[in-house]
């Protein structure tokens, strides 16, 4: 008796599970702008449907999410043993793709963490069985609860390398990465991404100077988001960009930083970088140094001063933080470099393209003669003046060695 009693209340489960199945797949069929799902907590089932849409927002109540997923899951794994057990016809591959689809879309937005689920995907995918942009939708549906699915991201670059780089909404992809971060702090994958959507896209660099300062500002312990920042500099350097026509005042934030260390620069009356190349380079072979290298290095460390600024403004406002310390760090460490790089030779030749720093570059840098350089030893001066810890760290990542008396 108890076991006929278990049988049928197996099939009533099985049974509600493919009536919410269709459910959403039918939501899917109608609803071709989709933009977020959300698991909405409640614990009792109110004879009603619980799969909830609407203005484009799907949501499943939570007390059958795991009912329904183990339900999907069930039914993949066994379409994936007899798959590999045997050859179907194209009829019945179509028509398991069809069923296969809203059994994996299910699985996906409550578990995006299955990779053998996104594997079927791509193999659908290329059958022809789903569609590039439906699939592209998907994923950022999937993102949309799940911000931090590696899985998801993994899946768009994957679905991208169908589609030429012309043909990639990339701001598109940007907003999916900054959604990502700001619904889930320190997120990785969703910087890692936005890292490939910047190799990809360099035309995006401006714009992303602009919005991960304001993110930053927004979100100021998102160690992450500094991170990228001090990459997307890196990246500007190395392609040589530099605003041509600026309106705000010329190099307004380097200046401001040699005026701290107490440096004289005197203001211009036009847009001339003869005074701040005096200080940050003075005797530089420029033979050998394009006009444009230059002032993208104006540019950048002007931009590295600005971060610099940024670290101490939020400081005063919020309290001391390893965040600001440590990126103020790397913007630092980012103009001492490139300062050296370009006075040894090693940033040197026609081209606009920059490689990163090699080993054997590094060991040229360790051999700079410091105490030459009227900048690098106000630099030290000052900076020695932080404490001991930061004194080790100048020592150790800006080359500068234990000078006694420059901390004095």
């Amino acid at each position: 008796m108890d076991d006929v009693m278990n049988v049928d209340f197996n099939n009533e489960k099985k049974v509600l599970c493919e009536k919410i199945i269709r459910d959403i797949n039918a939501v899917f069929l109608k609803d071709a702008d989709l933009s977020s799902f959300e698991i909405i907590p409640k614990e009792t089932n109110c004879n009603k449907s619980p799969v909830v849409h609407v203005d484009h927002n799907l949501g499943l109540e939570s007390w059958c999410a795991q009912h329904v997923y183990d339900h999907a899951h069930r039914t993949l794994i066994s379409h994936r043993r007899q798959t590999m057990q045997q050859q179907l016809r194209t009829l019945q591959q179509q028509q398991q793709s069809d069923a296969l689809a809203k059994y994996l879309n299910v699985a996906l937005l409550i578990n995006p963490d299955v990779t053998t689920f996104w594997h079927i995907r791509r193999q659908l995918v290329q059958k022809n069985r789903l569609s590039i942009n439906k699939e592209l939708q998907f994923s950022a549906l999937v993102l949309s609860i799940k911000p931090k699915s590696n899985e998801a991201f993994a899946y768009r670059r994957w679905l991208y390398s169908f589609q030429s780089a012309d043909a990639i909404d990339w701001p598109h992809e940007i907003s999916i990465c900054e959604r990502a971060a700001d619904r889930c702090s320190s997120n990785y994958h969703a910087w890692s991404h936005r890292q490939w959507v910047l190799q990809n896209a360099p035309c995006l660099l401006l714009s992303e100077l602009m919005r991960t300062e304001k993110f930053i500002r927004k979100h100021i312990s998102d160690y992450s988001s500094y991170h990228y920042r001090q990459v997307l500099l890196g990246r500007a350097y190395e392609l040589c960009f530099y605003m041509p026509d600026e309106s705000q005042p010329q190099w307004a934030s380097l200046r401001e930083l040699l005026a701290q260390y107490q440096l004289n620069c005197s203001e211009p009356a036009g847009p001339d970088a003869e005074p701040l190349l005096q200080l940050l380079l003075p005797n530089l072979n420029r033979s050998s140094i394009s006009a444009q290298r230059l002032r993208s290095f104006l540019y950048c460390c002007n931009v590295a001063a600005s971060d610099m600024r940024l670290c101490a403004e939020q400081r005063a406002l919020y309290g001391a933080r390893d965040c600001f310390e440590l990126h103020r760090r790397a913007s630092l460490k980012f103009i001492v470099e490139q300062c050296v790089r370009l006075l040894t030779g090693l940033a040197s030749g026609p081209g606009l393209y920059l490689a990163p720093a090699s080993g054997t570059q590094s060991n040229e840098l360790r051999k700079f003669d410091y105490d030459s350089h009227p900048f690098l030893v106000a630099v030290r001066r000052l900076e020695f003046q932080l404490g001991d810890k930061h004194r080790r760290w100048c020592n150790m990542h800006l080359n500068f060695g234990h000078h006694e008396q420059g901390g004095n």
